[in-house]
């Protein structure tokens, strides 16, 4: 058995494991090659020959596993939340190898520790938001193995405009996680809660066409808010994943959300509870099959419009199936949602809805109002009137960010920029680098010509210039080493 093993040994490779079963934890290789790392790892260890008895391996794997188990929820819990944009790229980096189990034991053990304890039992810190879609539901099978769903509360959307499939399927989902605290919230406005389609059409009639800023804000944003605020919520799990595309093709792990009524600035803690709070994505990087086959192999009982061919489901009016000329793009899961409203975010996530509300909320106050710094000492700062311009007169290969300095995203992706353009400054073929902030434009126009779509901040271009001028958007992991070798390549 492991625990028979000479310590000196034990302790010589013991770095060695921990690393090697992080890795086996990882979401991001397959079954086969876990299961073989794992394997390697024993006969490495233990000195052990698989030919000499099948009993021992299995032994020495359920222990091993155990033991490694232990040994990295031990340092997950020493990790706390980040105080720095650096902490929090840093922290993501680990939170990006590990299983979803892992990330939401971390999650639950930071918030039931003594600095976050519940004074009472109407606050909980810590809450997962789902519309019972197939991520939500897989987070909560996570949940409920890990015998969580007691301890954090769910919470679902009732905008009152759901297929009816969709209210069915509620009461399936209760009764599948009977230990599950759900919360349903309804619609409202100045206080006024909807219980009916009905009421709601007759106050609001057609609002979700007219104004779909307004009717999430309605049915969504504010009686989550209202939540938020009543339970003190320090953290809400999501089940977004990169694979999704759009303006969720780079999010990471774990975010800080800014509350939509507070002005950010770039004085003290940027993590302040009274600036937002965190956002946790525990399936970042799972992609739809690995979804759908934990679904089945879980035997997860899921909505039944799904087996007629939708990929992701909202309200019945803006809920179309997925756009199949888009089969092979990243964001066909979501291309059949909010159809007709030219969005693929439920507007929770609206950038530039939150800008303008800060702005004039600030000006009302008389509070004066301050840009965030995000320093880039080698990078041009482009504007409007510059960018045509300088985009056709450069002549070597340029490396251009489209950015905002609010963006929670672009702050934290802040220092790798810094530190590429510094890089790429100094290399022995210098390579530019500018960038434009688009809080206030689209990317402008060159040569009368729309050549840069962004649908998501931080995006990064390269223009080339030979042997003949064009432009390629980054798709890859908004990391240092990787966006370097993306550059290299080309």
């Amino acid at each position: 058995m492991v625990d028979q093993f000479p310590q000196p040994r034990r302790r010589e490779h013991s770095q060695f494991l921990r690393t090697l079963y992080i890795r086996c934890m990882s979401t991001r290789i397959s079954v086969v090659l876990k299961a073989s790392l794992v394997f390697a790892s024993v006969a490495f260890i233990t000195g052990w020959r698989p030919w000499e008895s099948s009993d021992t391996y299995v032994k020495e794997v359920k222990v091993f596993q155990n033991e490694k188990a232990n040994e990295l929820l031990e340092a997950l819990y020493e990790l706390e939340l980040p105080s720095s944009r650096t902490e929090l790229a840093a922290l993501n980096e680990e939170l990006a190898t590990l299983d979803p189990s892992f990330v939401l034991k971390w999650a639950h053990h930071l918030f039931s520790s003594s600095q976050h304890l519940r004074h009472d039992s109407t606050q909980h810190p810590l809450v997962q938001v789902t519309s019972f879609g197939p991520t939500g539901i897989v987070i909560l099978q996570h949940l409920s193995k890990l015998h969580l769903l007691a301890d954090i509360p769910t919470i679902s959307l009732d905008t009152l405009h759901l297929f009816k499939e969709s209210y069915t399927y509620y009461d399936t989902v209760k009764q599948h996680f009977d230990d599950m605290k759900l919360t349903i919230t309804k619609p409202m406005s100045n206080q006024r809660v909807f219980r009916s389609r009905e009421e709601f059409d007759d106050r609001f009639h057609g609002l979700w066409k007219s104004d779909p800023n307004e009717y999430t804000k309605l049915t969504k944003k504010d009686p989550l808010d209202k939540i938020f605020e009543g339970w003190r919520v320090k953290m809400w799990i999501t089940g977004r994943r990169r694979s999704q595309g759009g303006e969720r093709a780079n999010l990471q792990v774990l975010e800080f959300d800014y509350n939509t009524d507070i002005a950010l600035d770039g004085d003290g803690d940027p993590f302040d509870y009274s600036k937002g709070r965190w956002k946790l994505n525990p399936l970042a990087y799972w992609n739809y099959d690995q979804v759908w086959s934990y679904i089945k192999e879980q035997n997860i009982p899921y909505n039944p419009l799904y087996d007629q061919g939708y990929t992701s489901i909202g309200d019945e009016m803006t809920t179309r199936l997925p756009d199949t000329a888009m089969q092979h793009d990243a964001s066909f899961e979501r291309s059949g949602r909010f159809v007709g409203l030219n969005q693929t975010e439920c507007g929770l996530h609206s950038h530039r809805a939150k800008i303008k509300a800060k702005k004039e909320k600030a000006a009302a106050a008389g509070v004066e109002w301050k840009v965030p710094t995000l320093s880039c000492d080698k990078c041009v700062d482009l504007t409007v009137d510059t960018f045509d311009k300088f985009i056709r007169n450069e002549k070597e290969d340029l490396l251009l960010e489209f950015y905002s300095p609010y963006c929670g995203s672009c702050q934290e992706f802040a220092p790798t920029m810094d530190r590429l353009t510094k890089h790429l400054s100094s290399h022995k073929s210098p390579m530019k680098v500018a960038r434009f902030d688009i809080t206030q434009h689209d990317p402008p126009l060159v040569n009368d010509e729309k050549l840069f779509e962004v649908e998501a901040t931080p995006a990064l271009y390269i223009v080339k210039y030979y042997p003949s001028f064009g432009v390629e958007l980054y798709t890859g992991e908004h990391d240092y080493s990787t966006i370097l070798k993306w550059l290299e390549k080309r």
